[in-house]
């Protein structure tokens, strides 16, 4: 579970999907090409993964994306 300033988020830790709460909808979130902003240093590719989607939806209020910015409309 993440907690944000617009809503809570379960990423599911198998495939990495982030669902909304209440009614689970699907946060399609895909990583930008490498820019060397942040490196994670975790040899696991997933966690790594993981955790990335995880930092997104907790500072959700910094989020400017328009195509995100529907999605929370739309899931909460």
């Amino acid at each position: 579970m993440v907690r944000g300033d617009r809503g809570t988020y379960k990423i599911h830790l198998l495939s990495a999907n982030i669902l909304m709460e209440p009614d689970d909808a699907h946060l399609c979130i895909v990583p930008a090409s490498a820019r060397g902003e942040r490196y994670l240093p975790f040899e696991d590719d997933r966690l790594s993964l993981i955790l990335s989607k995880a930092f997104l939806p907790a500072a959700d209020a910094d989020i400017t994306d328009e195509s995100i910015l529907t999605r929370f409309g739309r899931g909460a």
